[in-house]
């Protein structure tokens, strides 16, 4: 988050010639560097197609490639669990993106293209935080150390660059740095400019106390004041200020100067007008953003939970730095086991649904997340609670949801449900038994084909049963094959008996049927993940022809009601796979259609990846797992575990518009090629990705066949024959 400066007071911006930094280990805030990315490589579309930004990993691939020119390494740290008011600013935030998409998407049915792409570009609908991923596998692949701090990342740079024993040669990032207790200096994120002037800019924090004329701790309520990333601005303070728009720190101060530079007395005075009107809490969300900077938490350099000045909290502390977790559970956040949403909800008592892309709230949406995934949400947080101190079980987490104005809250009652744990506890099994399945020449442990296909081997799923404690998982299978299998157990794949399920019998079968794409093409289209998926989404009654919302632009066009809900079926399931493309922005046909059915998996896909993580950190925190290990090891199975990879719409709409193209066999069809010369232009190959999309249905198709209408409705079971009929017809 920017907040402004005048002019008079950057006097002091620093110049760092890069010839002066060489082999300097430099702290960059990963979310204001993403941001930077962002801004100035848009890819306005993002926002019309969910997923990763296509042309992001090579983006970053060419920054990193001049640090290392410069001889110069660059330590990312992320943000971790959301400060204290940080999850309202970005839910504000995401609204106010919402409108601007909502007029994008108007700009884009009337015809107008050009100004639709401009207003999606200019949503800023996408966080940061939702592109971690991509900059934490470049960073992997490159041998590159990150670290993934409790909350702030900025208060984690800032205990970074204060330790005697130097870890970092300096700090770069948002101005939001300048509230802890930095070592002077803040460069700012570099641009292509700085690049070719071979110069990185920043500022004197002791040159700004000293401009100004203001001490310290006034320094950071006059930031606070301007607005953070969880703090909105002063109520009304352009106006109070007159100074139209802009609200600068030296605006701030003089407000503070003004009311005997107290911000309560400052609060009090305009309390009955500006405060009261526009936001009457923001005074107590100022004090608790001020306590959550005095008293931030980081992880030192041994790796442990740190509070600063814990002698000094408060009897409220948990109101804002949270409850207390464990360093140990940090220590895998740290290292990139798991990701904050498993503990953020613990440590907050709190899970906020954000805004979707779309805005859609259908009913099969709301039904999903309202009643159909709050079951897997309270697993997780049962997983992971139960090894931590016996209140956390005890406690209720609240649900809030974007779509509700009147504010009815779910709550997940962790105390009431039966505990996961007991039902997972006897998968543990080892390398011997894992590397004596035969007939997965095409798979291996780790996957999640090979977790459901050895099943189907009877000899094997009886030796995966444990009747003793399960101790001493070591290895990268185990520990990924193990944790897929307890969480297949957790969503009913398997039974007691570790046996395959209905369900999982079924999905053995599209995995078979899977096999030979998947090997053809290394999994790029993320076949296994979509498959899984599927399933999941069938189970909750979303993949089907069924809510066809044909008010949204991008639905199927031609052709009769039946051709028109075979199209939208088969366009749905090619939804869930990675469309290959050129590393540029995405040219071609939108549908907020598609983009409304993407929320639905993006919720599914989420929910899934929390519970298997909460697996994976529940087999080390109970020791079932080895802890001792290279913090690399943690990393690899983090990427490793599934579910981990977002991915757009771009092939479902590649396939609607195709398949729309052809609806008549009678007509002259459109090939292929021409259609990816006429739509897709930056598509690698097209033909190969519609030929893999048609076999992904097959393949559920296969798997489906086998379910009994008690699994899958008649009326569900007829569409996917009738959509099965009308692929054939145009493939």
């Amino acid at each position: 988050m920017c907040f402004p400066l005048r002019a008079s007071a950057l006097i002091y911006t620093r110049l760092s010639p890069f010839k002066e930094m060489e082999n300097a280990v430099i702290g960059v805030e990963a979310s204001d560097y993403l941001l930077r990315l962002t801004d100035e490589y848009p890819e306005p579309l993002l926002a019309a197609l969910g997923g990763f930004p296509l042309a992001l990993e090579k983006t970053i691939e060419n920054e990193l490639n001049h640090w290392k020119t410069h001889k110069m390494r660059p330590l990312f740290v992320f943000d971790g669990q959301p400060t204290v008011g940080q999850v309202e600013m970005e839910f504000r935030a995401a609204k106010t993106a919402l409108e601007t998409t909502k007029t994008a998407w108007d700009l884009y049915g009337d015809n107008k293209p050009t100004e639709a792409v401009k207003a999606f570009g200019s949503a800023g609908a996408v966080r940061p935080r939702d592109l971690y991923p991509i900059l934490q596998d470049v960073l992997y692949e490159r041998g590159l150390e990150f670290i993934v701090a409790p909350f702030s990342a900025c208060a984690q740079l800032a205990y970074l660059n204060t330790l005697e024993i130097r870890y970092i040669d300096g700090v770069m990032g948002s101005r939001e740095l300048l509230l802890f207790n930095i070592d002077d200096a803040l460069m700012f994120t570099p641009t292509s400019s700085d690049w070719d002037q071979q110069c990185f800019r920043g500022i004197s924090k002791l040159s700004l106390i000293k401009k100004l004329n203001i001490t310290p701790n006034l320094l950071v309520d006059a930031i606070l004041m301007t607005g953070t990333s969880f703090l909105p601005q002063f109520p009304q303070g352009p106006q109070i200020t007159g100074t139209s728009t802009s609200f600068t720190i030296s605006d701030a101060f003089n407000i503070l100067r003004a009311h005997g530079k107290s911000i309560i007395q400052a609060c009090n005075f305009y309390s009955n007008d500006e405060i009261r009107k526009y936001d009457p809490e923001w005074l107590d969300n100022f004090q608790k953003a001020r306590m959550a900077i005095d008293h931030c938490i980081t992880i030192n350099e041994k790796g442990q939970y740190h509070v600063k000045d814990y002698d000094t909290l408060t009897a409220d502390h948990p109101s804002y730095i949270g409850l207390q977790t464990t360093s140990e559970l940090y220590h895998y956040l740290q290292n990139g086991l798991i990701g904050a949403r498993i503990i953020s909800c613990l440590t907050w008592l709190d899970i906020q649904v954000y805004p979707t892309l779309d805005g859609v709230d259908s009913e099969e949406y709301k039904q999903l997340i309202t009643t159909s995934l709050l079951p897997l949400q309270a697993i997780t947080s049962a997983l992971i609670a139960k090894e931590l101190h016996f209140v956390f079980i005890k406690k209720e987490i609240n649900v809030r949801f974007w779509f509700d104005e009147k504010k009815r809250n779910e709550k997940l009652l962790l105390e009431e449900l039966q505990q996961p744990r007991e039902k997972t506890r006897t998968w543990g099994v080892k390398d011997v038994e894992l590397n004596s399945v035969t007939g997965l020449s095409t798979t291996k442990p780790g996957r999640l084909s090979f977790a459901v296909l050895a099943l189907q081997d009877s000899n094997f799923f009886k030796k995966t049963k444990s009747s003793m404690r399960v101790v001493g998982l070591k290895s990268t299978s185990e520990v990924l094959s193990n944790a897929i299998w307890r969480f297949m157990h957790l969503r009913g794949y398997t039974n007691d008996d570790h046996e395959l399920s209905t369900w999982g019998k079924a999905l053995a079968t599209t995995f078979k049927a899977i096999s030979p794409i998947v090997q053809k093409f290394g999994d790029v289209h993320h076949l296994e993940e979509a498959a899984f998926l599927a399933f999941e989404l069938l189970r909750f009654g979303n993949l089907n022809s069924r809510n066809p919302h044909t008010k949204l632009i991008g639905g199927p066009l031609r052709g009769t009601d039946e051709q028109k809900a075979s199209c939208m079926l088969v366009s749905r399931t090619a939804c869930l796979l990675k469309l290959r493309h050129e590393s540029l922005g995405y040219t071609g046909p939108l549908s907020k259609n598609f983009l409304s059915f993407y929320s639905i998996i993006k919720a599914v896909r989420e929910a899934d990846r929390d519970m298997v993580e909460a697996v994976a950190a529940q087999m080390f925190l109970s020791n079932e797992a080895i802890r001792e290990r290279d913090p690399g090891d943690y990393r690899k199975l983090g990427q490793s575990l599934p579910f981990g990879t977002d991915v757009d719409i771009g092939l479902g709409i590649a396939v609607k518009t195709y398949l729309d193209d052809n609806t008549s066999p009678e007509a002259p069809k459109i090939t292929k090629e021409d259609y990816a010369g006429k739509y897709l232009p930056h598509g690698i190959n097209i033909s190969e990705d519609l030929d893999v999309a048609f076999d992904f249905f097959d393949a559920l198709y296969e798997g489906i066949k086998t379910l009994s209408t008690s699994e899958v409705p008649q009326a569900d079971r007829k569409a996917w024959d009738e959509a099965k009929k009308y692929l054939i017809a145009r493939r």
